[in-house]
């Protein structure tokens, strides 16, 4: 074999483990009306599985995510992946009206996409009317096995994303 048989050989072997190091994940995100107490306040917010703010996601760079969005509210709702390069999906995109219709009460949508060439700390959110105000999270993309981050320093510890926001109407 020559080398660029050779090399095409190694390039192929390549790009198969980095496929194979690539992972699906799956969550269900279910947004329905939740009573919160805010300092010694309770009112009723719409959530993401009861939580707020929303679940965290922790993807490496190459996962695919697959979210699964049940709507038991009272509004239509939308989800945008703020920052995520929506490449050839889209439609995964959430801005309500732009790129998808809007879920409407008692309906779902499967969002799916790869999150490709990029790494560090996003978020999504609501992309519907005064929603996107308690309908978020953050969204944690770490380099694959093996690689490191672009820095010249590495981290040394990681912290817990800090999320702002209120839950007022």
């Amino acid at each position: 074999m020559g080398s660029r048989g050779c090399s095409c050989w190694l390039l192929s072997l390549a790009l198969l483990c980095s496929l194979a190091a690539a992972k699906e994940q799956y969550h269900e995100f279910v947004i329905r009306e939740t009573t919160v107490k805010r300092l010694c306040k309770s009112q009723s917010i719409m959530t993401v599985n009861g939580q707020f703010p929303g679940p965290t996601l922790e993807i490496k760079e190459g996962d695919s995510l697959i979210i699964n969005l049940i709507n038991r509210g009272r509004y239509n709702v939308t989800l945008h992946w703020h920052g995520v390069r929506q490449m050839r999906t889209g439609w995964s995109d959430g801005p309500e009206y732009v790129t998808q219709c809007p879920v409407r009460p008692g309906q779902s949508y499967r969002y799916r996409f790869t999150v490709a060439a990029q790494e560090g700390t996003l978020w999504w959110h609501a992309h519907s009317s005064w929603l996107r105000a308690t309908v978020y999270g953050a969204l944690l993309i770490r380099p694959r096995d093996g690689t490191s981050y672009p820095f010249h320093v590495q981290p040394t510890r990681e912290l817990a994303p800090i999320l702002l926001g209120i839950a007022c109407r």
